[in-house]
């Protein structure tokens, strides 16, 4: 029997098929089919996520870190810290404490600095020469969404012991360059910058860091940096284990948000936008490079930057240390719900160390 033949597409022959084998065929093409619209859906579906990604790294990063005004941000944390009513005792200090300062500034008009970042931004800082023949420093780094002015009360604290200061604004904050706030982690490297700026001017300085709040993380990341030895003393109050710890914390907080997958987009946005990884900039990986004596204070009542925090930084850093902590004090609250304790533990430790 003679062999029919068809023709394909391409104009070649090739042998009839069977009933069987066009079945078989059917299934091969149809698998293909679904296999085509699988791949269509999935790279639609992968595309549609990516974009989404961006889109929520984006906000992360504008609502988080980028300098802009932050209204949104700053009516969920207060909204989120439950401090209730303030007793009048703390009231009458805090108020003390604004004409302590305000006297002081009156009395003691600081002059303008700048310093060239390593990425080349202009950064500004106040210099409080106010004992000419001292050769004690203190540099008071202040907190997140905050600028040097607002460290200018403590400046006066340290002013009273015979301490110059110089008051950096952090980049991204007050008149210093920078389009992004560096949780401490860029700003470690700018205080590097300023210690050296003192040392210039003044090779026989003894330097004190002190920070709050991100200044904290800042001042603890520092810490993890080749320091000359003029740097006597660090103090962190109620810093950050790490910028990943404290977003994560706060996703959860303010949000009811989940770490993942929120955090790793926002750390891709970051690492974009700013250059650094938010799991890279560790205040508890930095101190275990530490060599300078250090004090870690942190209020009991801290839900912020939760107290347990502490504990962890504290334990990671193998130099001499003390840690302080300020019972009903909320975050950023210790200097002025216990003042005494806390400036007599700050001045003990910095003499004991000077």
């Amino acid at each position: 029997m003679p062999v029919s033949h068809g023709v394909n597409f391409m104009g070649m022959n090739e042998p009839a098929l069977s009933g069987d084998e066009r079945k078989t065929a059917k299934e091969k093409r149809n698998v293909r089919k679904d296999l085509l619209i699988s791949s269509v859906v999935l790279t639609s579906t992968a595309a549609f996520f990516k974009v989404a990604g961006d889109v929520i790294g984006r906000h992360f990063y504008k609502l988080a870190i980028a300098r802009n005004d932050k209204t949104e941000l700053e009516g969920s944390l207060r909204s989120a810290q439950n401090i209730g009513e303030i007793p009048q005792v703390v009231k009458d200090t805090l108020e003390n404490q604004k004409a302590f300062m305000e006297k002081f500034t009156n009395e003691h008009h600081p002059e303008e600095v700048y310093l060239e970042s390593n990425d080349h931004l202009k950064l500004h800082g106040y210099r409080f020469l106010v004992h000419p023949d001292s050769h004690r420093w203190v540099i008071p780094l202040h907190g997140y969404m905050n600028e040097g002015s607002d460290m200018f009360f403590f400046t006066a604290k340290f002013a009273q012991r015979g301490f110059n200061a110089l008051v950096p604004d952090l980049r991204g904050a007050g008149k210093s360059e920078g389009d992004y706030i560096g949780m401490g982690w860029d700003d470690r490297l700018d205080v590097v910058g300023w210690i050296h700026k003192i040392i210039a001017e003044d090779p026989e300085a003894r330097i004190v860091i002190f920070g709050i709040s991100m200044g904290a993380a800042t001042a603890m990341m520092t810490a993890g940096e080749k320091l000359p030895e003029n740097v006597a003393a660090i103090i962190e109050d109620c810093g950050y284990t790490s910028v990943a710890d404290e977003f994560s914390y706060e996703l959860h907080q303010l949000y009811s948000l989940p770490k993942f997958p929120v955090l790793p987009l926002a750390d891709r946005a970051i690492r974009n936008k700013a250059g650094f990884s938010i799991y890279q900039a560790s205040s508890v990986e930095q101190l275990k490079k530490a060599c300078v004596p250090m004090l870690f204070i942190h209020g009991e009542k801290d839900t912020y930057v939760p107290t347990e925090m502490v504990y962890k930084v504290y334990e990671a850093a193998p130099v001499d240390k003390e840690l302080m902590i300020i019972k009903d004090a909320p975050h950023a609250s210790s200097s002025f719900v216990h003042p005494e304790r806390y400036f007599s533990g700050i001045f003990s430790f910095v003499e004991k160390h000077l």
